[in-house]
């Protein structure tokens, strides 16, 4: 021991004695050392060009574990990746915004800084998570990697999640309305329990399951999923709801829109809108279409009241359609068999993806109210266009006999129908305004949009 402690005093002194006798220049220049230079790529200039400078926001793709959990093992994302995250949080949330709430809230209210990480984060519950939001001034998106711009369900799944988080984001600035707390209560400890089913979520009132967590994440799931899965969708999930759940995910959206008008003067049925035409025409999406409502058999019926619907007075109608009402009202009156017949509405109630019924609303000489009823067969053309044929099945409902009665009365909108190839769709705002553009649905004919016909929609 005593011989080792000796080398050891004897190399101490030696190290000493070396160090305080040599004579070393101090001035050096550090900058020929910078670690904190790296490679610039294309992808450097393309942030900064689309992001950096018109937003002033930064995004951080080179990997830094202090952005995240040092306890969570995250790779990076792949350069070739990056783009197309960059892309998504442009177009999916900061062009939707600019639009519908201006530039100085782009300015005054976004993150400032997006962090990417190529793969998951997990967790110790099996669930993975997809996005954060840090201090209001940060949002770390994950997964990147995996990130698949030709496929729209991928973008709205990360959609959701950004502005999922975007709202924790605004709820830091202006705090939840109490009312919304106490819409439902019904919140679990863990959210991923196998009691919390998506079937048990949605008849309590909540979205998703995740809702349950508690109500800030209930109300970032409620905005995220009314504006990336949409408003049809959001009515669907009523529907298949209990009649309490209904009440209460129709109270939520209600706080939702007033939040948002209130404290930001954004109306959130325009923000609804811009995003669906954003994941339709920019990532191809159809699921809010009206023609994949139609496809997937959601929708009941369209209502035409052309002599006396608001909506007209409103909105206005369409002059080559209405020629062909005029023309209804002129004959309908004149046929032979029983005259005097006045036309006073129809409807188009679709009675599955393949057939739809024209319900013609009338009323004889004497004042009474009839109906005549048409079936059509329903034909998708590749384009997204429709062609509708008139069949007579010789079905002997007392409607289907009054049909064939009056049908030469009919008979110009049956023509219409059969002959024209229809694109069908919501209406423009341009047309009804942001809050009724998907409450009103229409057949434009082909290559015309200023021939058509619209009315309110009912979905199943």
């Amino acid at each position: 021991m005593k011989r080792l402690f000796n080398c050891i005093l004897a190399l101490t002194l030696g190290l000493g004695i070396s160090s305080c006798s040599k004579d070393e220049n101090l001035d050096v220049d550090l900058t020929k050392y910078n670690y904190d230079t790296f490679e610039k790529l294309p992808i450097d200039d393309y942030i900064n060009t689309n992001l950096t400078v018109p937003y002033n926001i930064e995004v951080v793709y080179r990997f830094d574990r202090s952005q995240t959990d040092i306890n969570k093992n995250i790779s990076p994302p792949k350069i070739e990746q990056v783009q197309p995250a960059v892309d998504m949080v442009i177009n999916g949330f900061l062009k939707v915004f600019e639009k519908v709430a201006g530039p100085t809230f782009i300015k005054t209210y976004t993150p400032k800084q997006f962090v990417l990480f190529g793969s998951h984060a997990y967790n110790s519950n099996g669930s993975v998570t997809l996005g954060t939001a840090d201090g209001g001034r940060r949002v770390v998106l994950y997964d990147i990697n995996n990130v698949n711009p030709n496929s729209p369900t991928d973008i709205k799944r990360r959609l959701r999640t950004i502005h999922h988080e975007f709202t924790h984001i605004v709820n830091q600035i202006v705090a939840i309305p109490p009312s919304f707390r106490e819409v439902t209560t019904d919140h679990v400890a863990d959210w991923t329990a196998a009691a919390n089913t998506d079937a048990e979520a949605l008849r309590l009132g909540f979205i998703s399951q995740y809702s349950r967590s508690n109500f800030g994440e209930d109300f970032a799931e409620t905005v995220a999923h009314l504006l990336i899965e949409g408003q049809a969708y959001y009515n669907q999930r009523i529907a298949a709801s209990s009649e309490d759940g209904a009440k209460k995910l129709r109270a939520k959206q209600t706080i939702v829109e007033d939040y948002y008008k209130q404290f930001f003067d954004i109306d959130f049925k325009e923000l609804q809108y811009e995003v669906y035409l954003m994941l339709n025409q920019t990532y191809g999406d159809q699921s809010q279409a009206f023609l994949t409502n139609l496809k997937n058999n959601r929708v009941a019926s369209i209502n035409f009241n052309l002599d006396s619907g608001t909506e007209y007075t409103l909105y206005g109608k369409s002059v080559a359609f209405d020629a062909v009402w005029k023309e209804v009202k002129a004959k309908l009156p004149t046929i032979s068999n029983n005259a005097g017949r006045q036309a006073v509405s129809f409807n188009l109630v679709f009675l599955n993806e393949n057939k739809v019924q024209l319900q013609a609303a009338y009323k004889n000489a004497a004042g009474s109210n009839l109906a005549a009823w048409y079936d059509f067969t329903m034909t998708y053309n590749t384009d997204g266009t429709i062609k509708l044929k008139y069949v007579d099945e010789g079905l002997t409902d007392t409607e289907y006999k009054n049909g064939r009665i009056v049908i030469e009365g009919w008979r110009a909108l049956i023509t219409y129908l059969e002959t024209n190839t229809f694109k069908p769709d919501w209406v423009s705002p341009t047309i009804v305004g942001y809050n009724n553009s998907m409450k009103f649905a229409g057949f434009y004919v082909a290559g015309d949009e200023t021939n058509y016909l619209y009315g309110p929609v009912t979905l199943k």
